[in-house]
Protein backbone atom coordinates (compact mmCIF):
# COMPACT_ATOMS: atom_id res chain seq x y z
CA UNK A 1 0.00 0.00 0.00
CA UNK A 2 1.26 3.16 -0.63
CA UNK A 3 0.53 6.20 1.29
CA UNK A 4 -0.63 9.36 -0.77
CA UNK A 5 -1.49 12.59 0.94
CA UNK A 6 -3.45 13.86 -2.20
CA UNK A 7 -5.40 11.34 -3.60
CA UNK A 8 -9.37 11.81 -3.28
CA UNK A 9 -9.24 8.95 -0.95
CA UNK A 10 -7.04 9.70 1.40
CA UNK A 11 -9.30 13.38 1.74
CA UNK A 12 -12.44 11.17 1.77
CA UNK A 13 -11.88 8.60 4.66
CA UNK A 14 -7.91 8.36 5.72
CA UNK A 15 -8.59 7.06 9.15
CA UNK A 16 -8.81 3.13 7.71
CA UNK A 17 -5.77 3.37 5.98
CA UNK A 18 -3.66 5.01 8.96
CA UNK A 19 -4.73 2.37 10.99
CA UNK A 20 -3.17 -0.19 8.45
CA UNK A 21 0.11 2.55 8.09
CA UNK A 22 0.05 2.29 12.46
CA UNK A 23 -0.17 -1.28 12.14
CA UNK A 24 1.44 -2.78 9.43
CA UNK A 25 3.60 -0.14 8.39
CA UNK A 26 4.49 2.62 10.98
CA UNK A 27 7.67 4.57 8.68
CA UNK A 28 6.03 4.26 5.16
CA UNK A 29 7.99 5.14 1.71
CA UNK A 30 6.32 6.37 -1.23
CA UNK A 31 8.44 5.69 -3.94
CA UNK A 32 6.17 7.59 -6.98
CA UNK A 33 6.47 10.82 -4.35
CA UNK A 34 9.84 10.23 -2.70
CA UNK A 35 9.22 11.08 0.72
CA UNK A 36 9.13 8.52 3.90
CA UNK A 37 5.93 8.61 6.18
CA UNK A 38 5.33 8.24 10.23
CA UNK A 39 1.70 7.61 11.65
CA UNK A 40 2.38 6.87 15.29
CA UNK A 41 1.80 9.21 17.66
CA UNK A 42 4.77 8.73 19.37
CA UNK A 43 6.99 8.57 16.37
CA UNK A 44 5.30 12.10 15.56
CA UNK A 45 5.54 13.70 18.77
CA UNK A 46 9.41 12.65 18.96
CA UNK A 47 9.90 13.42 15.37
CA UNK A 48 8.31 17.09 15.81
CA UNK A 49 10.52 17.73 19.28
CA UNK A 50 13.85 16.59 17.46
CA UNK A 51 14.35 19.75 15.08
CA UNK A 52 18.19 19.20 14.52
CA UNK A 53 16.79 15.63 12.75
CA UNK A 54 13.87 16.32 11.42
CA UNK A 55 14.02 20.10 10.04
CA UNK A 56 11.87 22.48 8.94
CA UNK A 57 14.65 24.47 6.48
CA UNK A 58 12.01 23.31 3.47
CA UNK A 59 8.94 24.14 4.69
CA UNK A 60 5.57 22.23 5.30
CA UNK A 61 5.30 20.98 1.81
CA UNK A 62 6.65 17.65 0.31
CA UNK A 63 7.03 18.85 -3.03
CA UNK A 64 9.60 21.43 -2.30
CA UNK A 65 12.82 19.48 -2.69
CA UNK A 66 14.97 23.30 -2.90
CA UNK A 67 13.19 24.93 -5.17
CA UNK A 68 12.47 27.27 -2.55
CA UNK A 69 14.24 28.44 0.66
CA UNK A 70 12.62 27.77 3.97
CA UNK A 71 11.78 31.33 4.47
CA UNK A 72 9.27 31.40 2.07
CA UNK A 73 6.82 29.98 4.10
CA UNK A 74 7.93 31.78 7.03
CA UNK A 75 8.46 30.86 10.73
CA UNK A 76 7.10 27.02 10.04
CA UNK A 77 10.11 26.75 7.24
CA UNK A 78 13.10 27.78 10.05
CA UNK A 79 14.89 25.76 12.36
CA UNK A 80 16.70 27.89 15.74
CA UNK A 81 18.37 29.77 16.69
CA UNK A 82 16.37 32.21 13.41
CA UNK A 83 13.00 30.97 14.06
CA UNK A 84 13.39 30.89 17.94
CA UNK A 85 14.69 34.93 17.68
CA UNK A 86 11.47 35.30 14.70
CA UNK A 87 9.32 33.26 16.71
CA UNK A 88 9.72 36.00 20.14
CA UNK A 89 8.97 39.05 18.00
CA UNK A 90 5.65 37.41 16.27
CA UNK A 91 4.59 36.39 19.66
CA UNK A 92 4.18 40.21 20.87
CA UNK A 93 1.01 39.99 18.89
CA UNK A 94 -0.68 36.59 19.97
CA UNK A 95 -0.23 37.57 23.48
CA UNK A 96 -2.84 36.20 26.29
CA UNK A 97 -4.30 40.08 26.63
CA UNK A 98 -4.08 40.08 22.72
CA UNK A 99 -6.10 37.52 22.34
CA UNK A 100 -8.46 38.30 25.13
CA UNK A 101 -9.15 41.87 23.98
CA UNK A 102 -10.47 39.89 20.65
CA UNK A 103 -13.41 38.11 22.34
CA UNK A 104 -16.02 41.08 22.17
CA UNK A 105 -14.80 41.81 18.45
CA UNK A 106 -15.01 37.77 17.50
CA UNK A 107 -18.91 37.31 18.73
CA UNK A 108 -19.89 40.43 17.15
CA UNK A 109 -18.21 39.50 13.86
CA UNK A 110 -20.12 35.69 14.59
CA UNK A 111 -23.40 37.31 15.66
CA UNK A 112 -23.55 39.57 12.36
CA UNK A 113 -23.36 36.34 10.45
CA UNK A 114 -25.71 34.29 12.33
CA UNK A 115 -28.54 36.71 12.78
CA UNK A 116 -28.20 37.41 8.94
CA UNK A 117 -29.37 33.65 8.79
CA UNK A 118 -32.16 33.87 11.13
CA UNK A 119 -35.23 33.83 9.30
CA UNK A 120 -33.94 30.41 6.66
CA UNK A 121 -34.82 27.51 7.54
CA UNK A 122 -31.95 25.85 4.50
CA UNK A 123 -28.40 27.59 4.40
CA UNK A 124 -24.73 26.12 3.63
CA UNK A 125 -23.04 27.21 7.06
CA UNK A 126 -19.66 26.71 5.97
CA UNK A 127 -20.32 29.62 3.07
CA UNK A 128 -22.33 31.53 5.24
CA UNK A 129 -20.28 31.42 8.44
CA UNK A 130 -17.60 28.75 9.25
CA UNK A 131 -15.05 30.16 6.34
CA UNK A 132 -16.04 33.58 7.09
CA UNK A 133 -15.99 33.95 10.32
CA UNK A 134 -11.63 32.74 10.51
CA UNK A 135 -11.08 35.04 7.84
CA UNK A 136 -12.99 38.38 9.29
CA UNK A 137 -10.80 37.68 12.78
CA UNK A 138 -7.51 37.58 10.98
CA UNK A 139 -8.32 40.23 8.60
CA UNK A 140 -8.99 42.75 11.60
CA UNK A 141 -6.13 41.01 13.44
CA UNK A 142 -3.56 41.98 10.37
CA UNK A 143 -5.27 45.14 9.40
CA UNK A 144 -6.80 43.83 5.64
CA UNK A 145 -9.61 46.47 4.96
CA UNK A 146 -13.22 44.82 5.14
CA UNK A 147 -13.50 45.22 1.43
CA UNK A 148 -10.68 42.82 0.03
CA UNK A 149 -12.02 40.66 2.94
CA UNK A 150 -13.82 37.97 0.54
CA UNK A 151 -11.59 38.42 -1.91
CA UNK A 152 -8.53 38.13 -0.45
CA UNK A 153 -10.45 34.60 1.31
CA UNK A 154 -10.72 33.61 -1.83
CA UNK A 155 -7.22 34.28 -3.37
CA UNK A 156 -6.24 32.02 -0.26
CA UNK A 157 -8.44 29.15 -0.89
CA UNK A 158 -7.23 29.18 -4.55
CA UNK A 159 -3.70 29.13 -3.11
CA UNK A 160 -4.17 25.96 -0.92
CA UNK A 161 -6.06 23.79 -3.31
CA UNK A 162 -4.01 21.13 -5.52
CA UNK A 163 -4.23 18.50 -8.41
CA UNK A 164 -5.25 15.01 -7.20
CA UNK A 165 -2.56 13.67 -9.65
CA UNK A 166 0.34 15.88 -9.23
CA UNK A 167 0.04 17.11 -5.70
CA UNK A 168 1.26 20.61 -7.27
CA UNK A 169 -1.24 24.26 -7.24
CA UNK A 170 -3.58 24.91 -10.07
CA UNK A 171 -2.42 27.91 -12.44
CA UNK A 172 -5.41 29.98 -10.51
CA UNK A 173 -4.11 28.89 -7.34
CA UNK A 174 -0.78 30.30 -8.04
CA UNK A 175 -2.44 33.25 -9.64
CA UNK A 176 -4.18 33.38 -6.01
CA UNK A 177 -1.33 33.27 -4.06
CA UNK A 178 0.43 35.93 -5.78
CA UNK A 179 -2.66 38.14 -6.12
CA UNK A 180 -3.08 37.76 -2.11
CA UNK A 181 0.89 38.35 -1.67
CA UNK A 182 0.53 41.84 -3.56
CA UNK A 183 -2.29 42.84 -1.28
CA UNK A 184 -0.32 42.27 2.10
CA UNK A 185 2.88 44.00 0.35
CA UNK A 186 0.99 46.97 -0.36
CA UNK A 187 -0.79 47.22 3.02
CA UNK A 188 3.17 46.91 4.09
CA UNK A 189 4.40 49.94 2.50
CA UNK A 190 1.20 51.74 4.00
CA UNK A 191 1.67 50.88 7.10
CA UNK A 192 5.64 51.74 7.48
CA UNK A 193 4.16 55.33 6.53
CA UNK A 194 1.35 55.42 8.31
CA UNK A 195 1.62 52.48 11.28
CA UNK A 196 -2.09 51.76 13.10
CA UNK A 197 -3.55 49.51 15.69
CA UNK A 198 -2.74 46.53 13.65
CA UNK A 199 -0.36 43.09 13.61
CA UNK A 200 1.09 44.38 10.08
CA UNK A 201 1.98 47.91 11.52
CA UNK A 202 3.45 45.78 14.72
CA UNK A 203 5.44 43.74 12.14
CA UNK A 204 6.45 46.43 9.96
CA UNK A 205 8.02 48.73 13.05
CA UNK A 206 9.77 45.65 14.99
CA UNK A 207 13.15 44.97 15.15
CA UNK A 208 14.57 41.47 15.45
CA UNK A 209 17.31 41.12 17.50
CA UNK A 210 20.50 39.11 15.84
CA UNK A 211 23.74 37.83 17.09
CA UNK A 212 26.72 40.28 17.05
CA UNK A 213 24.89 42.30 14.83
CA UNK A 214 22.63 45.99 15.09
CA UNK A 215 18.80 44.92 15.37
CA UNK A 216 17.02 45.41 12.19
CA UNK A 217 13.54 46.15 10.71
CA UNK A 218 11.76 42.95 9.45
CA UNK A 219 12.04 42.66 5.40
CA UNK A 220 8.91 42.65 3.33
CA UNK A 221 9.65 39.18 2.51
CA UNK A 222 9.37 38.54 6.23
CA UNK A 223 6.21 40.06 6.67
CA UNK A 224 4.51 38.90 3.97
CA UNK A 225 5.58 35.48 4.46
CA UNK A 226 4.41 35.57 7.83
CA UNK A 227 0.98 37.14 7.19
CA UNK A 228 -0.22 35.19 4.27
CA UNK A 229 1.24 32.16 6.22
CA UNK A 230 -1.55 32.91 8.83
CA UNK A 231 -4.14 33.61 6.56
CA UNK A 232 -3.71 30.25 5.34
CA UNK A 233 -2.86 28.12 8.18
CA UNK A 234 -4.80 30.17 10.55
CA UNK A 235 -8.17 31.02 8.54
CA UNK A 236 -8.34 28.14 6.81
CA UNK A 237 -8.20 25.61 9.47
CA UNK A 238 -10.19 27.17 11.83
CA UNK A 239 -12.63 27.14 9.02
CA UNK A 240 -12.09 23.70 8.74
CA UNK A 241 -12.51 23.38 12.91
CA UNK A 242 -15.77 24.99 13.01
CA UNK A 243 -17.30 22.75 9.86
CA UNK A 244 -16.23 19.91 11.72
CA UNK A 245 -17.78 20.52 14.68
CA UNK A 246 -21.02 21.36 12.82
CA UNK A 247 -21.28 17.74 11.35
CA UNK A 248 -19.68 15.70 13.93
CA UNK A 249 -22.09 17.18 16.57
CA UNK A 250 -24.97 16.60 14.70
CA UNK A 251 -24.03 12.74 14.16
CA UNK A 252 -24.03 12.75 17.91
CA UNK A 253 -27.31 14.45 19.19
CA UNK A 254 -26.69 13.14 22.50
CA UNK A 255 -23.47 14.51 22.95
CA UNK A 256 -24.32 17.61 21.36
CA UNK A 257 -27.41 18.48 24.04
CA UNK A 258 -24.94 18.35 26.70
CA UNK A 259 -22.50 20.82 25.38
CA UNK A 260 -25.17 22.91 24.05
CA UNK A 261 -27.19 22.90 27.68
CA UNK A 262 -23.61 23.54 29.59
CA UNK A 263 -21.34 26.25 27.45
CA UNK A 264 -18.64 25.35 29.85
CA UNK A 265 -18.46 21.57 28.20
CA UNK A 266 -17.80 23.36 24.86
CA UNK A 267 -13.86 24.24 25.17
CA UNK A 268 -12.76 20.36 26.41
CA UNK A 269 -15.33 19.28 23.24
CA UNK A 270 -12.96 21.50 20.92
CA UNK A 271 -10.01 19.70 22.07
CA UNK A 272 -11.84 16.56 21.35
CA UNK A 273 -13.08 17.50 17.22
CA UNK A 274 -9.51 18.93 16.97
CA UNK A 275 -8.17 15.25 18.01
CA UNK A 276 -11.01 13.55 16.66
CA UNK A 277 -10.51 14.94 12.74
CA UNK A 278 -7.57 17.38 12.95
CA UNK A 279 -7.80 19.95 10.28
CA UNK A 280 -4.08 20.15 9.88
CA UNK A 281 -3.31 16.68 8.79
CA UNK A 282 0.36 15.83 8.08
CA UNK A 283 3.80 18.67 8.62
CA UNK A 284 6.54 17.84 6.23
CA UNK A 285 10.43 18.13 7.88
CA UNK A 286 13.85 16.57 5.75
CA UNK A 287 15.92 14.30 7.33
CA UNK A 288 19.72 16.26 8.74
CA UNK A 289 21.26 12.73 9.05
CA UNK A 290 20.52 9.08 8.70
CA UNK A 291 17.89 7.44 10.60
CA UNK A 292 16.43 4.41 11.18
CA UNK A 293 12.46 3.75 12.17
CA UNK A 294 11.05 0.91 12.57
CA UNK A 295 13.52 -0.76 10.26
CA UNK A 296 13.32 1.62 7.76
CA UNK A 297 16.53 3.52 6.97
CA UNK A 298 15.65 7.49 5.94
CA UNK A 299 18.56 8.91 4.19
CA UNK A 300 20.16 12.55 4.91
CA UNK A 301 17.93 15.45 3.03
CA UNK A 302 15.16 12.87 2.32
CA UNK A 303 11.54 14.41 2.64
CA UNK A 304 9.26 13.16 5.86
CA UNK A 305 5.86 13.30 6.71
CA UNK A 306 5.00 13.45 10.42
CA UNK A 307 1.16 12.46 9.77
CA UNK A 308 -0.27 14.08 12.90
CA UNK A 309 -4.14 13.18 11.40
CA UNK A 310 -2.91 9.53 12.13
CA UNK A 311 -0.73 10.09 15.41
CA UNK A 312 -4.44 11.97 16.95
CA UNK A 313 -6.03 8.36 16.13
CA UNK A 314 -3.54 6.11 17.65
CA UNK A 315 -4.99 3.53 20.15
CA UNK A 316 -1.47 3.00 21.49
CA UNK A 317 -1.98 6.94 23.26
CA UNK A 318 -6.12 7.12 23.24
CA UNK A 319 -8.68 4.68 24.07
CA UNK A 320 -11.26 4.11 21.42
CA UNK A 321 -9.65 6.81 19.85
CA UNK A 322 -12.36 6.53 16.52
CA UNK A 323 -15.02 7.73 19.02
CA UNK A 324 -15.77 11.25 19.40
CA UNK A 325 -16.04 11.39 23.12
CA UNK A 326 -15.95 14.83 24.08
CA UNK A 327 -15.67 14.46 27.44
CA UNK A 328 -12.00 12.93 26.85
CA UNK A 329 -8.67 14.96 28.63
CA UNK A 330 -6.31 13.37 26.54
CA UNK A 331 -2.43 13.68 28.32
CA UNK A 332 -0.76 15.10 25.03
CA UNK A 333 -1.90 17.09 21.97
CA UNK A 334 -0.23 16.75 18.96
CA UNK A 335 -2.80 19.12 16.68
CA UNK A 336 -1.48 21.99 16.92
CA UNK A 337 1.95 20.54 16.62
CA UNK A 338 4.54 20.83 19.35
CA UNK A 339 8.27 21.21 20.46
CA UNK A 340 9.67 24.91 18.10
CA UNK A 341 6.66 24.49 16.06
CA UNK A 342 3.60 24.67 18.19
CA UNK A 343 0.87 26.96 16.67
CA UNK A 344 1.34 30.15 17.54
CA UNK A 345 -2.56 30.99 16.91
CA UNK A 346 -3.80 28.70 18.79
CA UNK A 347 -5.31 30.53 21.28
CA UNK A 348 -7.19 32.46 18.99
CA UNK A 349 -8.13 29.20 17.03
CA UNK A 350 -9.76 27.95 20.49
CA UNK A 351 -11.29 31.69 21.16
CA UNK A 352 -12.98 31.32 17.64
CA UNK A 353 -14.21 27.61 17.70
CA UNK A 354 -15.45 28.11 21.59
CA UNK A 355 -17.57 31.31 20.62
CA UNK A 356 -19.04 30.01 16.83
CA UNK A 357 -20.19 26.85 18.87
CA UNK A 358 -21.54 29.02 21.64
CA UNK A 359 -23.26 31.04 19.11
CA UNK A 360 -24.51 28.78 16.82
CA UNK A 361 -26.16 26.45 19.90
CA UNK A 362 -27.93 29.70 20.85
CA UNK A 363 -29.69 29.56 17.80
CA UNK A 364 -29.83 26.69 15.77
CA UNK A 365 -29.61 23.97 18.98
CA UNK A 366 -31.69 21.42 16.89
CA UNK A 367 -30.20 21.75 13.55
CA UNK A 368 -29.70 18.92 11.25
CA UNK A 369 -27.00 18.42 8.69
CA UNK A 370 -27.85 17.51 4.93
CA UNK A 371 -25.56 14.66 4.98
CA UNK A 372 -25.91 14.16 1.21
CA UNK A 373 -24.86 17.53 0.21
CA UNK A 374 -21.67 17.28 2.18
CA UNK A 375 -18.62 18.55 -0.26
CA UNK A 376 -15.03 17.94 1.11
CA UNK A 377 -12.30 20.18 0.15
CA UNK A 378 -9.08 19.18 -1.96
CA UNK A 379 -6.25 21.11 -0.42
CA UNK A 380 -2.62 20.64 0.75
CA UNK A 381 -2.29 19.47 4.24
CA UNK A 382 -6.13 20.83 4.93
CA UNK A 383 -8.57 18.50 5.93
CA UNK A 384 -12.60 19.66 6.16
CA UNK A 385 -15.52 20.74 4.45
CA UNK A 386 -16.18 22.74 1.40
CA UNK A 387 -19.90 22.92 1.86
CA UNK A 388 -21.95 22.01 4.78
CA UNK A 389 -25.67 22.74 4.62
CA UNK A 390 -27.99 22.34 7.48
CA UNK A 391 -31.87 22.63 8.20
CA UNK A 392 -33.12 24.77 11.08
Amino acid sequence: MIYDPYSRQMQEDPYPTYRWFRDESPCTYNDKMDFYALFRFEDVWQATLDWETYSSSLGPSLENRGQFPGEVFSIIGLDPPAHTRLRNLISRGFTPRRIGALESEVREIAHRYLDALSDRSEFDIQHEFSVKLPMDVISALLGIPPEYRDRYREWVDQGLERDPDTGLPSPEGVRGMQQGRALLLDLLAQRREDPKEDLISLLATAELEQPDQPPRLLTDEEVGSFCGLLAAAGAETTAKLIGNAVVYLARDPVQRKRIFEDPARIPLAVEELLRYDAPSQFQGRVAMRDVTVHGVAIPQGARVALVTGAACRDEREFEQPDRLDLDRRAKREIYFGYGQHFCIGKSLARLEARIAIEEIAARFPDYEVDEAGLERTYQAHVRGFKSVPIRV
